[in-house]
């Protein structure tokens, strides 16, 4: 009698889902699974990517879809129930599921019943998690979950967004104590990362936070510029797209003492500007204290009085006072006004690399090169060629040029 034959796993073939790398990911948000997560086989129509998923890696996308033909799916994607709600998660389910990690599978898939409508009969397993479970965590899975083997050699420009990802997702849920060390450890990176990454997303400018996605500036050179005013930020934007390359150190140190310097030169303009205008508040609030002072002493002289004598003369006095109260709020005033033009100009010097430093450059590198030159001589009785008298001659140009534009 013929053995009754076994049913495949649920991944299809012979093969088992595995789950243990599955339960991994999990844990990285310290997901309870509980009895209300389970596995099933969902109908491919049924599935939905997640809202603004990253975009999916098609590398070699075919060849995924291939190995799944022949093998099956070796884990289960995992999907969470939608609800008409939307993402409060309330009302009646749909009868749809969200993506939350797997959508490269899903990718592969369809790539699949394209050419073989039926297989698998367009079913996908799939583990479907509790719907209890509020969507700022479903967010937060969908983002830990799509990117593996995270590291401090990541892409930048994803990192970058990550972090910020992350900490708006974890401080929606009320998450603020340590929440460097949070997230540096569900992206197994230190938290002084971290730390640089949340400076570049807040105080760096689109521009070079571009130029560090390109990944045409580092993440060092990125957070030492995300310190910086905007003023410096922009000019720095400008000259990495004039001349395609960086400042060199000895560039940005001069840019990074001209903003100190202009921030000081503002803080104290404000200190100033502050009690020039408590001064000038002062002596509007006497002039009006005077003010009052003399229509008193005015109705008292109207009012036949022996006191019409005394209060004659206070108000000879207070109008004197009065008098002297307003040509000091007038030099206050213009006090305040050369104040602010003389502030103004201060903070508004031009933010830019000095010529010196420029042509120090320039003559380090001439010197380099004839340098260079002149040990290839000494050692092989080496020549000149024309092509090298030109590149002297290049920079020779060059310098002259920045010489004459700086007379």
């Amino acid at each position: 009698m013929a053995s009754k034959k076994e049913p495949a796993p649920l991944g299809f073939s012979n093969k088992p889902i595995n789950l243990q790398s599955l339960q991994k990911k999990l844990d990285t948000v310290s997901l309870d699974l509980g009895n209300g997560s389970k596995i099933e086989m969902i109908q491919y129509e049924k599935l939905i990517p997640f809202p603004d998923n990253r975009d999916i890696d098609d590398t070699d996308i075919d060849v995924f879809a291939e190995n799944i033909k022949r093998n099956g799916f070796q884990s289960a994607i995992v999907i969470a129930r939608e609800f008409d709600g939307g993402e409060s998660r309330t009302g009646s389910p749909t009868g749809n599921y969200v993506i939350i990690s797997g959508h490269r599978r899903y990718a592969a898939f369809g790539m699949i019943l394209e050419k073989d409508a039926s297989f698998m009969h367009r079913k996908v397993p799939a583990l479907i998690l509790r719907d209890d479970i509020p969507w700022t965590e479903l967010e937060e899975l969908n983002l830990l979950m799509n990117y593996d083997a995270v590291s401090e050699a990541s892409h930048p420009g994803d990192m970058r967004k990550r972090v910020a990802r992350l900490m708006e997702l974890l401080q929606k849920r009320g998450v603020e104590k340590k929440l460097y060390d949070r997230i540096a450890d569900k992206l197994s990176i230190s938290s002084r990362q971290i730390r640089k990454y949340d400076s570049i997303n807040k105080n760096l400018i689109v521009g070079l936070q571009n130029l560090l996605d390109e990944e045409k500036i580092t993440i060092n050179q990125a957070n030492q510029y995300a310190s910086r005013s905007i003023e410096v930020q922009t000019y720095i934007l400008n000259y990495i797209n004039e001349h395609n390359e960086t400042i060199t150190e000895d560039e940005y140190q001069q840019l990074k003492f001209q903003d100190e310097e202009n921030q000081k030169a503002q803080k104290l303009a404000e200190e100033r500007l502050k009690e020039n205008e408590l001064k000038l508040k002062e002596q509007e609030a006497e002039i009006t204290r005077l003010k009052n002072k003399t229509i008193e002493l005015e109705s008292l002289v109207h009012e036949e009085s022996e006191t019409n004598e005394n209060a004659s003369q206070e108000l000879i006095n207070t109008q004197a006072q009065l008098r002297r109260a307003r040509e000091r709020s007038e030099k206050l005033q213009k006090i305040l006004k050369d104040a602010k033009e003389a502030d103004a100009e201060q903070i508004n010097k031009n933010i830019g690399i000095s010529a010196p430093i420029a042509v120090n450059e320039m003559l380090s590198k001439l010197n380099d090169t004839v340098v260079k030159l002149g040990k290839r001589k000494e050692k092989r009785g080496y020549q000149f060629t024309k092509n090298d008298i030109q590149k002297i001659k290049a920079i020779i140009d060059d310098l002259k040029a920045l010489i004459d534009e700086n007379q």
